[in-house]
């Protein structure tokens, strides 16, 4: 994916200013806010600071103000269609600050080939915490919430990479999942519960991009996770297959679903450069 700077540094000084980022997400968990909520909601902003900074980002078209009851004369700020598209980049800003701050990232490799997990293994750094189980069983016996980043192969043996996956998405809604398999892809990927598709043999390069792509996730919420997670199935459709990819029922299967979740084509094209996706695939 190629970065335009002359672009990126309109969003860039917005961010610049110190209480813009802050300001933006605490409108965006709030929905509507009037100025005292604001103020008593954003600890350590001072009263010049945060009507500067509303009026700044009202000037950019990121917020917008209106009256929150029609004659009351009270005004509430919202984000504009243009502000709400920044709230994904925010929160894979934090995610980001999350990772780097903590000194491992818990990752669990479900793999019965030990060649396979050492080659994993070998491809991360020591700020990884990994553990591997050799069976989804033995996964779900040892699995817990802190882990961050889950690993699979489809092919287990007895109990399948598919169910083990079903099983830990519906406790554990939010766990980002990686499925790694020597299976192409195929129709039913549409129903496989994870985040992104890599097929065997991979390079190191191929896996990290993944893993880093994942982990910019982190902090997406539904549907952001959803649409980029049925993406991701599109993509790894349209590697395995080119370009009759799109009249696959699975293709199609996730093009629906991503219809249904109804968000903007602004908000879409802010998600699209968390895929990076090759220029062969296209946009539904």
């Amino acid at each position: 994916m190629n970065i335009n700077l002359t672009h990126m540094k309109f969003g860039l000084e917005i961010f610049s200013y110190k209480w813009h980022p802050i300001i933006i997400y605490t409108v965006y968990e709030l929905d509507t806010a009037g100025y005292s909520e604001l103020e008593a909601s954003i600890e350590g902003i001072s009263s010049k600071m945060l009507s500067s900074g509303l009026s700044d980002l009202r000037e950019r078209n990121i917020l917008k103000m209106s009256e929150a009851v029609e004659g009351s004369g009270r005004k509430v700020y919202a984000l504009t269609e243009k502000g709400r598209a920044l709230i994904p980049a925010l929160q894979v800003l934090d995610a980001w600050s999350r990772r780097h701050e903590t000194q491992q990232l818990s990752t669990m490799i479900v793999e019965d080939e030990q060649m396979v997990v050492s080659i994993i293994e070998d491809y991360f750094p020591d700020s990884y915490d990994i553990r591997s189980a050799e069976t989804a069983q033995r996964a779900l016996d040892t699995y817990h919430e802190d882990i961050e980043l889950l690993i699979f192969d489809r092919c287990l043996r007895k109990m399948s990479g598919d169910e083990l996956a079903a099983s830990i998405r519906a406790e554990h809604q939010k766990q980002l999942m990686l499925c790694v398999s020597g299976v192409k892809p195929g129709n039913d990927i549409y129903q496989l519960q994870c985040d992104e598709y890599i097929q065997k043999p991979f390079t190191e390069d191929e896996l990290k991009t993944k893993v880093e792509l994942l982990l910019n996730r982190t902090e997406l919420e539904h549907p952001a996770r959803e649409y980029l997670s049925l993406r991701s199935k599109q993509v790894a459709l349209n590697t395995a297959h080119g370009v009759s990819a799109t009249k696959m029922k699975g293709y199609q299967n996730c093009t629906e679903q991503i219809e249904r979740l109804n968000i903007s084509t602004e908000h879409r094209q802010t998600l699209e450069r968390l895929l990076y996706s090759t220029p062969s695939d296209s946009t539904p």
